[in-house]
């Protein structure tokens, strides 16, 4: 009976008791390996959820589509299931920390089951595929009545717009580029207003339209609309406009219109897409809409010709980070070529004699595509070489008598033009006097700036001209009437240079504008031509051009008189004959005469009567000597450009009537070694004096001219500067201050104020600065100068007092020179804190120093990490070459490494020198050493001596030898200069009697 009942107990144990058990302590056993699956499956799934997630967000960028429900319902679920499986884990890792044993495994169980279920639904998840519908639903159309859309309305036009013609955009790759740039910018989040902006005839209306097509057979706006507003706005018509793009056939009144259009957008999403922008516009309600903003989805899509206009417009309604401008460019070569070949006919452009011709009428247009289509259809009905060669001549020597220029491409551009104010007309006229695809440097346009009085008599400094010429760059460049030519230089578009020359020259009717300026240019820049212009056109001229590549080799003849000839560029005409009588005679009102690159070997003496004369370059004309006498009449000369005249061998003392010149440049001129007495002081308006990389040396006198000028004196490129004889004292420092001041100075037979040192050296000093026979010198510049030279000054007593140092001290100095210095006594006074002190010596000569001790004191030989050669002569006290301890140096095999990269030290006649140094020195294996005359220094291996006497005293006679020739040569240099300014104030008495 016991086993009757005990026997089926005993079957149900492992079923009922030891199974499940089994089961649990497995399950909680791969606790830990099921929730790094759960994680690892969770990471996948929300990968999948993002690409997805992407997919539907570009799908609804470029189609406009949205996700369906269903959709919706899939990325909620990955979304939960992603954040438990996260809640799990975390779980499990704080139950880890805080929990015993026991207690993990009853709780482990659950959750190892949790995980386990968790990733079954998971991976479920991730094999239910994304349907297609699930990403093609659009957004429906709201709704509209028939009260709000008028009488007369297609259901089908209601927040599509009308159909408007295009151009076909086909094989243009950078167009249809473009246009996307321009999609995607509009269903970017981040703007409500994108701008485009470009030249008249670029193409801008072309994209806006296509772009309008793309939203029309999409659904992301309810509404899109295209207006048209030009120049003068008609708010009325553009009103209109918007019915008809909104569907409406029929209207009462504008009042009607201006009271339904409202109420028909208000709380609609839409498009509003503005052609031919000129000005902006104020008042958004005169369009009958609303301001778009993130939050109501609505768009504005504009194109204008100038980006200030575009800027303007939002920043009335909107954040202007909330502006996204696009700039319209020339179409690329392949491009260009293809849209010909359609406007012209395969058929005549493929022929082998036509084909080249044909791209060269095409270099023509520039990229222009209004010019291309313009110039093809023109050329569409040509089909002989013969023709087509005669359209390249008409290009080249006046395009605007080739068929259509003139009647359909130059007036859109003109409009362009006479937006313009006056001297940004100037100055895009006067770039138009410069040959095709010339790059403009701001340099260059600087000089255009000279020559216009009105803003010469406004801006009372170059600075201040050159800023104002900055400013009409950019608004040229944002009216795209210049283009970007990289690295902030910029050039003139090949069919706007057409546009220039066409008005003009005398054909053109706008030679006279509308604010009374006078144009009529002779601009033959990289024409060819072998001759000149015929006198009787110069009658009449205002800006002469014949610069680069022309071959003119006879003489420039005038008529009687060119009364209102401003600008006469003659530039690299290098064979040019200028008569040396009568010529400029002629000219009156010149105000910019460019001679540079010319060949002149002088300047014609009736260059007198140029007393309107602005600017004169003469840069570049290497045969060029002397200037004349005359050049003093310029009295309105404020432009002086010499540069690069390496025959120019003196200047003439008249110089110094040019009261009014700015800037004088003399740079490069290898055989212009001084400044007559008297010029500069005359030169009473100077700002700017290049004279990098000449001769020129300044000496006394005009160095005390120069600083008589100071107060408007804001650039000095100078060499070199030696003033001697002189008191030394505060005068100095406002002209070291100039920016560019020598960057070599010498001082010789000077008396030093030192009440004025501190203030003259603490400044940063030239990189080559000399000191010789200087009374008062007890203190040398600290910062700037690369090579210090000090030679018999018989004040100074120390290089550098470190507590006088207020930052890193002689940091740039490459070199330091010492010469017969009887009061030096060591060459740091103190400790030096500062770790960059010296950090840059390589170079130290020190010799003819009787009191100098010891040369390098504690704390100066672990800055003189670069120190290459150091060479000490006749110092008869000095007694040891570094004294230091073990602080903060570097011991490398038991020895200090003092010098690491010292290569020689030749020292010579020191007769108390006992030891280089008291610690055992570790020397390179390139170091050289030489040791003459110094009976009390111990010698070893690692020194070698010089014992070969004869040698040594052969080495001084040659030292002696060299110093005796250098003194001879500028005591000679010193008496010629006197004798040259006594007859230069000779010459000036005489001339003032």
């Amino acid at each position: 009976m016991a086993s009757m009942i005990i026997q089926p107990l005993i079957g149900w144990i492992p079923i009922y008791v030891i199974d499940p058990i089994r089961v649990r302590f497995r399950i909680s056993r791969n606790l830990r390996e099921n929730i790094e699956e759960l994680e690892n499956t969770a990471a996948t799934l929300d990968a999948r959820s993002k690409d997805e997630q992407a997919r539907l967000e570009e799908a609804k960028r470029r189609e406009g589509v949205f996700a369906s429900a269903e959709a919706n319902r899939w990325f909620t679920q990955v979304h939960k299931a992603v954040s438990d499986a996260s809640n799990l884990k975390t779980e499990y890792e704080q139950r880890s920390r805080g929990r015993c044993l026991n207690c993990l495994r009853c709780s482990g169980y659950k959750l190892s089951k949790r995980a386990s279920k968790l990733k079954q639904n998971i991976d479920k998840l991730y094999e239910e595929e994304l349907k297609s519908r699930w990403s093609t639903v659009a957004m429906p159309l709201a709704s509209t009545s028939s009260s709000q859309i008028g009488k007369g309305t297609s259901t089908s036009q209601i927040g599509k717009g009308k159909k408007m013609d295009t151009v076909s955009i086909d094989g243009q790759t950078a167009t249809e580029k473009l246009k996307r740039e321009i999609i995607d910018a509009v269903l970017d989040d981040r703007y409500v207003v994108v701008g485009l902006y470009g030249m008249g005839g670029i193409g801008k209306t072309t994209i806006l339209r296509h772009v309008y097509e793309h939203f029309r057979f999409i659904d992301y706006f309810e509404f899109v609309i295209f207006v048209t507003v030009s120049a003068t706005p008609d708010f009325v018509e553009i009103r209109k406009q918007i019915a008809n793009s909104l569907g409406f056939e029929k209207w009462e009144d504008d009042k009607d219109l201006k009271k339904e259009l409202p109420t028909l957008l208000e709380r609609k999403k839409y498009m509003f897409i503005v052609d031919d922008l000129w000005q902006p516009i104020t008042d958004l309600s005169e369009l009958c809409i609303c301001a778009p903003t993130k939050k109501n989805g609505c768009k504005i899509l504009m194109a204008s010709r100038l980006l200030p206009v575009v800027t303007r417009f939002v920043i009335r309604f909107a954040r202007r980070d909330s502006l996204h401008t696009i700039r319209v460019n020339s179409l690329p070569p392949d491009e260009a070529w293809n849209l010909f070949v359609q406007k012209v006919g395969e058929a005549i452009t493929s022929k082998p004699a036509i084909e080249p011709i044909a791209k060269e009428v095409l270099r023509k247009c520039g990229g222009l595509p209004l010019a291309i289509i313009v110039v093809g259809g023109t050329m569409s009905t040509r089909e002989t070489e013969g023709e087509w060669k005669d359209a390249v001549r008409e290009l080249e020597h006046q395009a605007s008598s080739l068929e259509g220029i003139e009647e359909e491409v130059f007036p859109i551009l003109m409009f362009s033009f006479e937006k313009l104010e006056p001297v940004e007309q100037s100055l895009f006229l006067y770039c138009c006097l410069f040959p095709e695809d010339f790059i403009f440097d701001k340099t260059l346009l600087y000089e255009f700036a000279i020559g216009e009085e009105t803003m010469c008599d406004e801006m009372h400094k170059l600075g201040d001209l050159r800023n104002k010429v900055d400013v009409l760059i950019g608004k040229l460049r944002n009216s795209s009437m210049l283009e970007d030519a990289g690295e902030g230089d910029v050039k003139l578009h090949d069919v706007l240079r057409e546009l220039g020359l066409w008005i003009t020259s005398s054909t053109s009717s706008s030679t006279t504008n509308k604010y009374g300026y006078y144009y009529k240019f002779i601009a033959k820049a990289g024409a060819r031509i072998t001759e000149a212009p015929n006198p009787s056109e110069w009658n009449k001229a205002t800006k002469i051009s014949l610069i680069m590549n022309n071959g003119i080799e006879s003489v420039l003849k005038l008529p009687d008189q060119c009364p209102l000839l401003h600008t006469l560029l003659l530039r690299k005409c290098t064979n040019i004959k200028i008569p040396q009588v009568h010529f400029l005679e002629q000219m009156p009102a010149l105000r910019i005469l460019d001679l540079r690159d010319t060949g002149i070997t002088n300047l014609p003496s009736s260059i007198s009567h140029l007393v309107n004369l602005r600017l004169l370059c003469l840069n570049r004309c290497a045969n060029l000597q002397k200037l004349p006498p005359e050049i003093g009449m310029l009295i309105q000369l404020i432009w002086l450009d010499l540069s690069c005249c390496e025959g120019l061998r003196k200047l003439p003392a008249e110089m110094k009537k040019l009261k009014n010149l700015r800037r004088l440049d003399i740079s490069l001129t290898s055989q212009l070694e001084r400044m007559p007495h008297g010029v500069f002081s005359g030169l009473h308006k100077l700002e700017e004096l290049d004279a990098e990389q000449s001769l020129l040396m300044l000496y006394t006198d005009s160095v005390m001219e120069l600083s008589k000028l100071t107060p408007r004196l804001t650039s000095i490129r100078i060499p070199r500067a030696k003033i001697r004889n002189i008191t030394i004292s505060h005068w100095l420092k406002p002209l070291l201050l100039v920016k560019g001041m020598a960057r070599s100075l010498h001082l010789q037979n000077c008396v030093i104020d030192p009440s004025a040192l501190p203030d003259l050296l603490l400044e940063d000093f030239p990189d080559f600065t000399k000191f010789t026979f200087c009374q008062g010198l007890i203190q040398v510049p600290s910062y700037g100068c690369r090579e210090l030279i000090v030679q018999c000054c018989p004040d100074l007593k120390a290089l550098l007092i470190v507590k006088e140092s207020k930052r890193d001290a002689f940091e740039r100095l490459n070199k330091l020179e010492f010469d017969r210095l009887d009061q030096l006594e060591t060459i740091c006074n103190g400790v030096p804190l500062q770790l960059r002190c010296f950090t840059n010596l390589r170079y130290i000569e020190i010799k003819g120093c009787p009191n100098l001790k010891v040369l390098f004191t504690n704390g100066v030989i672990q800055l003189l990490k670069k120190l290459k050669s150091l060479l000490v002569y006749r110092c008869p006290q000095l007694m040891n070459i570094m004294v230091s301890n073990y602080e903060d140096l570097e011991i490398v095999d038991g020895m200090i490494n003092a010098f690491p990269s010292l290569e020689e030290m030749l020292l010579f006649e020191l007769p108390e020198l006992t030891a280089i140094c008291q610690l055992n020195l570790k020397w390179s294996r390139q170091f050289r050493r030489k040791i003459h005359l110094c009976p009390k220094l111990r010698r070893t291996g690692h020194l070698e001596w010089e014992d070969d006497k004869h040698s040594y005293e052969n080495m001084w006679e040659r030292e002696r030898e060299r110093e005796r020739v250098k003194r001879e040569e500028e005591e000679k240099n010193e008496k010629e200069e006197e004798d040259e300014g006594e007859e230069e104030e000779g010459g000036e008495i005489q001339l003032g009697g």
